[in-house]
C-alpha cells in the first residue's frame, strides 16, 4: 500500500495545479486552478487530447537524461608554450580539439548535456562551446571560474546540475583515451552501486591516485601519489555517478576530488579496469606521443588515419521523426518507432549520425527560428537522449523555395543541394565519400549524391510517395520501409572502410515488392 501512495503523489500535486476539462469536440481545456485567491483570473489553454495526456504524464513522471561534467579549466603549465594562447582542452589531436573527442564518446553513449568548467582563455572556450551548441547535438553548459575551484569545487558549485539527470559521467579533459564509455556504463548499471571509477595499469603509479580492490571490484583503499603505492591500478579520471552520489560529493564542499573526496568514499566505489589506450597529455612529451599514437588509435575505433569518420546523414520529418505535415510545434514531435534502435546500431558500427533538414517554414514566416531551435529541436534532442540515441548535430536550412519541385537546387544548403552535408563534414571532421544519406524524399537522396556520399537510401513514405517524375531521377537508389532496415543496408554495404565500398547508386535499385506496385 505504501508504494501505491508514492505513485499517487505526483498526480496529487498536478491536480492541485491544473483542472482538466472534458473534451469539447477535439479540444481539451487545461485550466490553471487558482492557487491563492479565488478572484484571480484563470488561464485557459486549449490543446489536443493527446497533448493534454502528455502534459499530465510529463508532469507526474519527469524525464531524465544522461549528463556529463567535463573538468577542463586547468591552466596547463607543463604544456607551455602551447597553452600560452590555447586552453589545453582545445589542443588538437589529428586536427580536432581534444575535448571534441570526449564529446564524440559522450554522444555515442547517449549523453545529452555536458557542463564544462573554464578559466584561462575563456574567450576561446566560450566561442568553441557556442559553435558546438549551434550544431544542435550535445548541449554544452559553461561554468566559468574566475578563481579555480578545483575538481571537487566545480561539482560543489553546480549541485543543481543533477536535478534531471539519470546519471552523471565525470571526465578529466586532459586525457586521451579510446575508452568505451558505453561498456563502462553497462558495468555501472549492472553492479547497481552509486559510483564507478575507471582504472588503468599505470607505469608510474607513484605519480597517480592508486586503488586496491576486493574480490567484487569494490575500492578498498585510495591513496594519491604515494611514495610506495599499494598497486598499479590508477584512477583514470573517468567516473560515473548516481545523482545521489553527485549530490553527496557536492555537499562535501571539497577542493580536489583525489585528495579531499575519493579517500572518504572508499567502500562505495566500484573499479572498472580499462586495458585499452589511455594517456594523460599533461606534459609536452606526453602530448607529442599522443599525437603519434592517434593514427593507429583512430583506426582501432573505426576512424580513418586522419581522424575523420564515416557518417549517416538523416532527414528529420518522416525519417528520424514520424511524418507530420508542417511540424510547427514541439507537441508534434514523436520519434519514429525504430529510431533509437537504428541510431544505436549505426553507432556501434562506427558511424556518426547527423540530421539535415529543410525548414522553409521559417523562411516563409510560418515558424520562427527561435521556436525551431529552442523548442522543436530541443524536444527532438530530449527524446533522443531519453532513447540513448543522440546525434552529432542537427543542421537546418531556412530558405523558402519558390516552387515545390524537390529536384531543383534553389539554394546550396537546401536539399537536394549538398551544402548542409558539406558544412557538417567540415565542422565534425566527417568523410563524405564514406558516408550515407537516408531520407523519405527525392531531395534527400539527391542531396547525398550531390555531396558525393558513397550512397543514399530512400525510406518509403506512404503519405508522400515519390512522383513518377521523381522516380525517373531516384529509381537507382535503394528503397526500404524502415529506418532499421536502412541502417542494416548501410552496415552490410560498408564492411570495408579502407575504402572500396560499393556505391549504392551503382549497385542497382533495391525495392520491396509490396511497395513497387504502390509507386508504379
Amino acid at each position: 500500500m505504501r508504494s501505491q501512495g508514492r505513485l499517487r503523489q505526483p498526480w496529487a500535486r498536478l491536480c492541485n495545479h491544473f483542472v482538466v476539462v472534458p473534451p469539447i469536440k477535439r479540444a481539451v481545456a487545461v485550466r490553471k486552478a487558482p492557487l491563492k485567491r479565488a478572484h484571480q483570473p484563470q488561464r485557459v489553454v486549449k490543446v489536443s487530447p493527446r497533448l493534454a495526456f502528455r502534459i499530465i504524464i510529463s508532469s507526474a513522471f519527469p524525464t531524465t537524461m544522461l549528463k556529463a561534467v567535463i573538468l577542463a579549466a586547468g591552466i596547463g603549465k607543463r604544456l607551455l608554450p602551447l597553452t600560452s594562447r590555447v586552453p589545453k582542452c582545445l589542443l588538437p589531436i589529428e586536427g580536432r580539439p581534444l575535448i571534441d573527442l570526449w564529446l564524440d564518446s559522450l554522444i555515442e553513449c547517449g549523453v545529452g548535456e555536458a557542463l564544462v568548467n573554464s578559466h584561462l582563455h575563456r574567450d576561446k572556450m566560450t566561442a568553441h562551446f557556442d559553435s558546438v551548441n549551434r550544431r544542435g547535438g550535445i548541449r554544452i553548459q559553461e561554468s566559468y571560474e574566475p578563481v579555480l575551484l578545483g575538481s571537487a569545487g566545480t561539482i560543489a558549485a553546480n549541485p543543481e546540475f543533477t536535478d534531471d539527470a539519470e546519471r552523471v559521467i565525470v571526465i578529466y579533459a586532459d586525457n586521451f583515451s579510446d575508452v568505451s564509455l558505453a561498456s563502462m556504463l553497462r558495468f555501472h548499471e549492472d553492479h547497481g552501486g552509486p559510483m564507478t571509477m575507471m582504472l588503468f595499469r599505470a607505469e608510474n603509479p607513484e605519480q597517480c591516485g592508486v586503488v586496491t580492490l576486493d574480490s567484487e571490484g569494490r575500492v578498498t583503499s585510495f591513496v594519491e601519489k604515494a611514495a610506495r603505492p599499494p598497486s598499479t591500478l590508477a584512477n583514470a579520471g573517468v567516473m560515473i555517478l548516481e545523482p545521489s552520489m553527485y549530490r553527496k560529493i557536492a555537499a562535501m564542499k571539497g577542493f580536489d576530488l583525489s585528495f579531499d573526496i575519493l579517500p572518504r568514499l572508499v567502500g562505495e566505489i566500484r573499479g572498472w579496469v580499462w586495458s585499452g589506450y589511455h594517456r594523460d597529455i599533461g606534459t609536452l612529451e606526453s602530448y607529442e606521443q599522443a599525437a603519434i599514437d592517434a593514427e593507429s588509435l583512430f583506426a582501432s575505433r573505426g576512424r580513418f588515419s586522419d581522424g575523420t569518420r564515416p557518417c549517416v546523414f538523416l532527414d528529420r520529418d518522416g525519417t528520424l521523426l514520424e511524418f507530420v505535415d508542417n511540424l510547427i510545434d514541439r507537441s508534434q514531435v514523436r520519434l519514429a518507432p525504430d529510431c533509437g534502435t537504428a541510431i544505436r546500431r549505426l553507432r556501434e558500427n562506427g558511424f556518426a549520425c547527423v540530421v539535415v533538414t529543410n525548414q522553409g517554414a521559417v523562411g516563409r514566416g510560418v515558424l520562427s527560428e527561435a521556436v525551431l531551435v529552442e523548442e522543436i529541436h530541443r524536444e527532438v534532442l530530449r527524446q533522443l537522449a531519453d532513447a540513448r540515441a543522440m546525434v552529432d548535430g542537427m543542421y537546418y536550412c531556412t530558405f523558402a523555395p519558390s516552387n515545390g519541385n524537390r529536384l531543383d537546387i534553389e539554394h546550396e544548403d537546401r536539399k537536394p543541394g549538398p551544402g548542409m552535408l558539406k558544412r557538417a563534414a567540415a565542422e565534425l571532421h566527417l568523410r563524405l565519400d564514406a558516408s550515407w544519406m537516408i531520407g523519405d524524399m527525392a531531395s534527400d537522396v539527391l542531396a547525398g549524391a550531390n555531396a558525393n556520399c558513397v550512397g543514399s537510401i530512400l525510406l518509403f513514405n506512404k503519405k508522400k510517395p515519390p512522383t513518377p517524375l521523381e522516380m525517373e531521377h531516384i529509381g537507382r537508389f535503394p528503397m526500404v520501409s524502415s529506418l532499421t532496415e536502412a541502417a542494416d543496408w548501410v552496415i552490410e554495404h560498408s564492411s570495408d572502410l579502407s575504402y572500396g565500398v560499393e556505391r549504392a547508386s551503382d549497385a542497382g535499385a533495391y525495392f520491396l515488392k509490396s511497395e513497387r506496385s504502390q509507386i508504379a
